[in-house]
């Protein structure tokens, strides 16, 4: 009896630090997702910005 008493303990403890583990890596998945999101959002400003100042130099050769 002990023993399954003990091998339950040692399992209980397994799925924790499973469960534990798994959290620690979704909120690290989390949080590179979001640096992610970003820099494509820093990205897509710097093009836009470089296109609209493209689009200005282009306009006043037109002039």
């Amino acid at each position: 009896m002990v023993q399954s008493v003990s091998s339950a303990s040692t399992a209980a403890s397994v799925y924790e630090a499973t469960g534990d583990v798994k959290t620690a890596i979704t909120v690290q998945m989390m949080q590179e997702m979001q640096k992610s999101q970003e820099i494509a959002g820093s990205i897509i400003q710097d093009a836009a910005q470089i296109s609209q100042e493209a689009m200005a130099a282009y306009q006043a050769e037109q002039a």
